[in-house]
């Protein structure tokens, strides 16, 4: 039959040991009695040596040569269940199990406290001899025998905790009364396939092998078996006089608990090297795991001696099977019979049927019997009976003073002391009692030092889910006990008060009783009834069952004599053949001391006689880590403030070498002047208690400057035209006051400066008196008194408080205040303020800065001397509170005559042509526009003149002026003075949006319809128009609010046996779950860049149902969401990270297989943080991202675009370190891959599609610069480069910075041949281009090459899909319509786009003066002229100006008006285009177009330019969508600036 293979190391199971050839040989005469040797043993070690089988070599040789080989780990010994008896097999049951649920919860849960039971049942005296005389080595030998079969009480993964309650004020737990102390027990280690379901409860596994074949001495582990071989003669390691094994310098991962007197872990190389990991636990048993090594190598030693030409392979393996052989001897027919008082049945031969596996009840309950056999001590002597004291006088070592410190106890004691002295001791009364020693002072945890073995032995069988004792009888085939006194009638009888408490622990609940309670209870002197019958069966089971076993003759290691003779040996056999104990040293039984036996002990050990316990308590794992974690807390939390410090530094860098720049290009247009600059630092006085620290600079020119700390300019005290300037100086009689210095000259606010001290002062004074002298200037000086001088000072802040004042007087008094505003006058002199606004008067250039104009502005000086009735050169309170009342309450008429009279220069009454032209130029001169030429003026004023039917006069009257005025009569009943540089306006500068009579937009008559359903069309309309954004937005949330769900479940039900919530709390899940989710988002944020995958989608239909305009917005949004997660998963660890860090060694082996602690290192905070892939890439993660989003800003964005740009970069290294981050698999898996592949190839090839013209350097064609620092450069196209108008390309300049690429939208048109760029020197980078193409400095051999990237789609390229569109440019916004309206003109006048859906465009230009962008007036102007099909209607509307009913927007649109009519074209900027003062009504004008192209169901609706821009014409679209009339607007926008 075919046998499955097994998960390890089935290469082995045929295997067979070659003997080497041996000739014929007459064999040497041995004498029978080596030194030490009994007549049995030399006879075995005759048989095994030689290989003899009565004398027939050759008959040998052919049997051994078909020797297999076992394996360590126990598979395979049954051919037909390789699986059973091997490591980390199911425990079996007789009994079904009893767990509380069914499933896996811990049965007993209505049991009283194992604490409570062990200090009733077993609880006792210590010092009472064994019954029949049995030695302490038999007692601890029946731990070796536990070790070799079974390791099933160690904890699982997850750690599982439970507590044992202790009562208040117990003896040794709770000496303080406090009440709140428990005993930690935990569960043991399971079949994760089990404890889910009735139908497959929980089953603990044996993490040993269930064979007893040696797996105590050569370990279930290959390779730890080779750590622990020699290959030298088949022998193990050993220290260089062989008596001892080595040490475990190879850290192999031997049990290393902790030494209860020392609070520490020490290190596991102070180990003995042994295959059981436990070994180390006492002296007892480690003396037998050395004696075990020693009788292998003595095998080995004299194997090799016999039979010098076999192979170390060889030698070992033979001496294993003996060794084997032998241990399967003593356990079954020496201890077992002396343990049990009975012998197991005549071995019948191999039967494969029989389940080998170790049981429950043997385990959990049976085999504990021996722990009430351990004594509190361990005698040692020598063979002269000499019983060897401690050093400090105790007859004999401590038990619980050696736990897991035993490797020290054999500096001083040897082997055989140990042996010999157990040999003599006689252990603990076979009763409940067990010692105190294991029973309140058995090793436990640092955090927990010492346990009791009775409360663990009873929990342990709760935990495997034993059946109650009855139940337990009953499945071994004896009788339930009826009654109480049934289960140990002697002991109830002579101790009665023992039955009492045994009924009220239980409830008197016969059928409730634990299993080792019970067994326990029956046993006197041995085992019990039952436990017997456990212990029988179980070991009848692994005789039988083992195929390996020294007996079968089958198996073919050894013949019949040999196994007759293997039966002879005894562990006395063992103990004289490999230690130096001599044969009259030690009885033949060692398992029993009779009388007559060598070296009786000297008394029956007790506690009282043995040095008392140490007792450590309160260990914290987290100490030492408290300091290190407050500081990693910090320096996280410092690292967004660093971030943000950084951002802002680097945005004051930028800001001051802009200052800078604006400095050195102030310097180059203003005229050189020779001489120094002298420098003096003082406090500004301004008004009241507002002073600012200024430096005061001389020069060079005749000039007085005050500039802050940046460098920038705060006031220029010109002296030009001034003689003599007047000094005054605070006096000296304030010597505790700073000194003041008031300068003053006629033309200009004073000048108060505060100086340090009055030698400071004289200095000052000094300065300037040379720098007056220098420039041939005058000074006054006198000396004032400091409040004097500061009251009378006409500073320009206390100059504008009194302007204010003045202004808000004047419309408070003309319209009255505004609802709930309260007149602002002194509490203290109220009459005195009125007084002293009345006496203030306005200079013209005050006057000028009130109209937002300057003052030699002609329209400023004709205002001046209308207002300025008495002509003294200034305006009166009162004449400027007539000129207010007039124009606010004045009639048409009067309104009239002002600008009749402003016209009229010389006062005679009439207007001729020439003083009419004057104040065309004044109207063309605010426009800022010189468009306008003599014969244009001459020619409007003409047509003027011809109107009205007045072309026979060269003048106009009044009554001819109010004819000519007529046509605008309702124009002029609202007009006034839009008084720009007072706080207080009657005109609501907020609202002032364009006359747009173009229009003739007619008041809809829409019926009234209910609020709610108002609210109801407007909420359909926001779905509608947002719609795919929204179902994105929610599909996006959606997946990741799932991803973070899944791995939250999965690590909060569905992990449990990483125990990673069982050590970080719900904190893993959360952790996990934002890991999920960031990831989802980070990935994400590759495809929202892949600008050249949006560009390709834009082209096909599916960017109909996905908007692509959007990406940008979704890459913030996805960031912000993926910022949200990444803070959230590093908090969490933070936390995770702590609870980590106050777990124990054993604790964290289950918190991953990746990582394997040494048992003495405990790692903390810093650990975990900075010495694992995990922690190291996550601080670095957590770095980079902070860097990225700080300077992702906005504000830097904007100041800082090259820093932005190059701290954006980084995102390379956050993938890279995301895709590290997860390998150390500390809490599971690497999962980011999984979401990064698919983006990160997309993202990949689109960068490598962007390589295509990165590196390719364009020639420039030619280059110009253009009005308001604009630089048109165009330059070379590409071959095969194909892109649509609207769309931008990132471009760098090789002459400077050639790495830096900076967005620009391509102006050129795509039929034109080249490429062209429009830039506006705004930044840095941007004026160095303007400066370097600047004719002054451009010179044309250095031949500069353009390399771009791109091109990419803009929100604007898909003009050309709506049958009408509408296009709104603000600002730096106008560039992509440059190519759009360029394209658009060229394709329909010739056909060329014959299939494209546009058939008409409007194009609203806004900027704040035509000057700003003279160069795309002349791009109009071509694109008129190509405009056959008058498929363009062009609006501009001038926003830099006063209101819409201010006076002289009003006399503009008369002038625009009359000039459109003669020539049809602007007078302002010579196209045909309207021009518009003010900000287009959005709204009205979508209706207009809504109601003009009903006929069609969708207009796009294209804006491009400042934010504000592009939200103000999203609301309109949105408010006119609201009406739910078609055609719908459809809005696609794109930011600049």
């Amino acid at each position: 039959m075919s046998v499955p293979s097994a998960p390890h190391q089935r290469a082995e199971s045929k295997n067979r040991v070659p003997r080497p050839g041996q000739k014929n040989r007459k064999l040497p005469k041995l004498r029978l009695h080596w030194p030490g040797a009994t007549y049995g043993g030399a006879l075995l070690l005759l048989l095994i040596s030689y290989g003899l089988e009565l004398g027939s070599v050759h008959c040998y040789e052919k049997m051994y040569s078909q020797t297999e080989k076992q394996r360590y780990d126990g598979w395979y010994n049954n051919l037909a269940h390789p699986d059973w008896g091997s490591v980390d097999s199911h425990l079996v049951r007789k009994a079904p199990p009893s767990y509380s649920d069914g499933v896996y919860a811990m049965a007993g849960a209505n049991r009283p406290s194992t604490r409570r039971l062990s200090r009733l049942f077993m609880r006792g005296k210590d010092g009472l001899g064994s019954k029949f005389n049995r030695t302490a080595l038999l007692a601890f030998f029946g731990q070796l025998v536990a070790n070799e079969i079974v390791m099933a009480s160690e904890s699982g993964c997850p750690i599982e905790m439970h507590r044992i309650e202790i009562e208040k004020c117990d003896e040794m737990y709770d000496r303080e009364c406090r009440g709140d102390k428990y005993i930690p027990f935990h569960r043991a280690a399971y079949d994760r396939d089990t404890g889910q379901s009735p139908n497959a409860p929980r089953e603990q596994i044996n993490q040993m092998t269930a064979w007893i074949d040696g797996s105590f001495i050569y370990s279930t582990s290959e390779a730890w078996l080779n750590a622990m071989r020699s290959f030298h003669n088949g022998t193990l390691l050993t220290e260089k006089d062989g008596k001892l094994p080595v040490r475990n310098t190879m850290r192999v991962p031997l049990f290393n608990n902790p030494v209860p007197s020392v609070m520490k872990m020490l290190s596991p190389e102070r180990l003995f090297l042994l295959g059981d990991p436990r070994t180390n636990q006492n002296p007892a048993i480690l003396s037998f795991a050395i004696l075990f090594l020693r009788w292998h190598n003595t095998l080995a030693q004299r194997i090799k001696r016999v039979h010098p030409d076999w192979s170390d392979e060889d030698i070992y393996q033979r001496a294993r099977h003996t060794v084997i052989a032998s241990l399967q001897n003593v356990i079954v027919y020496e201890y077992l019979p002396a343990f049990l008082g009975t012998s197991l049945p005549p071995y019948e031969g191999y039967k494969q049927d029989i389940h080998p596996g170790i049981g429950h009840i043997f385990q959990a309950a049976a085999f504990r019997f021996g722990h009430t056999m351990i004594p509190p001590g361990i005698y040692r002597r020598d063979g002269q009976c000499n019983f060897k004291e401690t050093p400090m006088g105790y007859p004999a070592v401590r038990l619980c003073s050696t736990w897991w410190d035993s490797s020290g106890f054999f500096a001083d004691t040897s082997v055989e002391e140990v042996l010999m002295g157990l040999a003599s001791q006689i252990s603990e009364r076979e009763d409940p009692v067990l010692c105190s020693d294991v029973r309140d002072k058995l090793f436990g945890p640092m955090e927990f030092t010492r346990r009791d073995l009775g409360a663990l032995n009873i929990m342990r069988g709760r935990d495997n889910g034993l059946p109650d004792y009855n139940t337990a009888r009953e499945s071994y085939g004896l009788k339930r006990h009826k009654t109480w006194t049934d289960i140990n009638p002697p002991l109830f009888e002579t101790q009665p008060e023992l039955l009492d408490m045994l009924k009220e622990a239980y409830d008197n609940k016969l059928d409730d009783v634990d299993v080792y309670v019970g067994g326990m209870l029956e046993s006197y002197g041995q085992p019990g009834e039952f436990f017997t019958a456990v212990i029988k069966e179980q070991f009848q089971r692994l005789r039988d069952a083992d195929r390996f076993w020294f007996e079968n003759e089958r198996n073919g290691i050894f013949t019949p004599e040999e196994i007759a003779e293997l039966r002879k040996i005894t562990l006395w056999d063992i103990i004289v053949n490999s230690t130096d104990v001599k044969e009259e040293e030690i009885q033949k039984d060692v398992f029993m001391w009779r009388t007559g036996d060598p070296c009786p002990q000297p008394m029956q050990l007790n506690a009282t006689e043995l040095e008392p316990c140490t007792y450590l308590e309160g260990y914290d794992y987290f100490s030492g880590s408290e300091l290190m974690f407050i500081y990693v807390c910090v320096f996280l939390g410092f690292v967004p403030i660093l971030c943000a410090g950084a951002g802002y530094c680097v945005v004051k860098l930028q800001n001051s070498k802009r200052r800078r720049l604006k400095i050195r290009q102030e310097a180059l247009r203003a005229p050189q002047h020779k001489g120094s600059v002298d420098k003096m630092l003082a406090r500004e006085w301004l008004h009241a208690n507002h002073k600012r620290l200024v430096t005061v600079k001389f020069g060079p020119e005749a000039a007085i400057y005050t500039v802050d700390r940046k460098g920038e300019k705060l006031r220029t005290f010109s002296l030009k035209h001034i003689d003599v300037v007047s000094v005054e100086e605070s006096a000296t009689n304030h010597i505790k006051k700073k000194p003041y210095i008031l300068l003053r000259v006629p033309s200009d606010h004073d000048l108060v400066l505060e100086l340090e001290s009055y030698g400071a002062r004289r200095k000052f004074v000094k300065k300037l008196e040379d720098f007056l002298l220098l420039h041939k200037k005058e000074m006054t000086l006198m000396e004032v008194n400091r409040d004097i001088m500061l009251a009378r000072a006409e500073t320009r802040e206390r100059r504008q408080k009194r302007l204010e004042y003045f202004f808000r007087e004047a419309y408070a008094l003309t319209f009255g205040l505004r609802p709930g505003e309260r007149r602002r006058r002194s509490d203290a002199s109220s009459d005195g303020e009125v007084m002293t606004v009345m006496r203030t008067s306005l200079s013209k250039a005050e006057f000028a800065a009130a109209l937002g104009m300057k003052p030699n502005d002609m329209f400023v000086r004709k205002m001046f001397n209308i207002v300025d009735k008495d002509q003294d050169g200034r305006i009166s309170f009162q004449e400027f509170l007539e000129t207010v009342v007039l124009f606010s309450r004045g009639k048409t008429d009067d309104k009239l005559r002002i600008i009749f009279d402003m016209c009229d220069n010389d006062r005679n009454g009439v207007i001729d042509k020439g003083e009419l032209s004057e104040m065309m130029r004044s109207l063309v001169e605010i426009a800022r526009t010189t468009s306008l030429g003599d014969d244009q003026v001459t020619e409007l004023i003409d047509g003027m003149f011809q109107d009205v039917g007045l072309e026979h006069k060269n003048h106009l009257t009044y009554q001819d002026f109010k004819l000519m005025m007529k046509e605008y009569k309702g124009d002029f009943v609202a007009i006034g003075l839009d008084c720009k540089g007072a706080k207080q306006n009657f005109l609501d500068t907020s609202t002032n949006v364009a006359r747009m009579t173009s229009f003739n937009i007619e008041p809809m008559q829409d019926k009234p319809r209910h609020w709610l359903l108002a609210k109801w069309d407007a909420y359909i309309t926001f779905l509608e128009e947002n719609r795919q954004n929204i179902f994105y937005l929610f599909l996006f949330y959606v997946v990741t609010i799932v991803l973070f769900v899944e791995r939250f479940i999965h690590y909060s039900f569905m992990a449990e046996h990483t125990d990673l919530r069982h050590i970080m709390g719900v904190g893993i899940a959360i952790t996990r779950g934002s890991a999920a989710s960031l990831s989802f988002c980070y990935s994400l944020l590759l495809l929202t860049m892949s600008r050249n995958l949006i560009t390709k989608l834009k082209e096909f239909p599916i960017q109909q149902y996905i908007p692509l305009d959007s990406h940008i917005q979704f890459h913030k949004i996805a960031a912000c969401t993926a910022l949200f997660f990444s803070v959230l998963h590093t908090v969490g660890h933070i936390v995770n990270f702590y609870h980590v860090s106050t777990q124990s060694h054993e604790n964290l082996r289950c918190l991953t297989r990746e990582v394997h602690f040494a048992s003495d290192y405990k790692p903390d905070i810093t650990f975990w943080l900075f010495q694992t892939v995990t922690g190291t890439t996550g601080v670095m993660l957590f770095i980079i991202m902070c860097i990225i989003f700080v300077f992702a800003h906005p504000t830097i964005r904007k100041k800082a675009y090259n820093f932005f740009w190059n701290m954006h970069t980084l995102y390379i290294g956050l993938y890279l370190l995301s895709l590290i981050h997860g390998l150390a698999r500390l809490t599971g898996p690497p999962r980011f891959w999984m979401f990064f592949l698919g983006p990160g190839i997309v993202y990949t090839l689109d960068k490598i599609v962007s390589l295509r013209t990165k590196y390719m350097a364009l020639d420039v064609i030619d280059t110009d610069l253009l009005p308001s620092d604009v630089i048109k450069i165009k330059f070379y196209r590409p071959p095969n480069l194909k892109y649509l108008s609207g769309q931008w390309v990132r471009l760098s300049c090789t002459a400077f910075r050639p790495h830096e690429m900076h967005s620009f939208t391509l102006t050129s048109a795509p039929h034109e041949n080249f490429l062209s760029c429009h830039i506006k020197a705004q930044g840095p980078w941007t004026w160095k281009l303007r400066n370097y193409f600047d004719p002054c400095n451009y010179n044309p051999e250095d031949q500069p090459k353009i390399r771009i990237e791109g091109p990419f789609g803009g929100g604007n390229q898909d003009w050309y899909k709506f049958e009408v569109a509408v296009m709104v440019g603000g600002g730096i916004g106008v560039t992509p319509y440059a190519s759009i309206l360029n394209d658009l003109v060229f394709g329909t006048s010739t056909n060329r786009y014959s299939g494209v859906a546009c058939k008409k465009v409007y194009f609203l230009w806004i900027c704040p003066s035509h000057k700003h962008f003279e160069w795309f007036i002349d791009v109009l102007r071509d694109v008129e002229k190509k405009d056959v099909t008058n498929v363009l209607e062009i609006h501009i509307f001038i926003t830099q100006f006063f209101h819409k009913f201010d006076l002289r927007t009003t006399m503009l649109y008369i002038c625009e008006n009359h000039f459109q009519r003669l020539s049809k074209t602007s007078i302002f900027t010579g196209l045909k285009a309207v021009n518009h003062f003010g900000r287009p009504d959005m709204s009205s004008f979508l209706k207009f177009v809504q109601k003009k192209h009903s006929y069609v169901s969708k207009i796009g609706v294209f804006s491009c330019g400042p934010r504000p821009l592009t939200k103000s014409v999203m609301s309109a679209c949105d408010e006119v969508n609201k009406t739910r009339k078609l055609p719908y607007f459809i809005h696609h926008f794109e930011n600049f600036g």
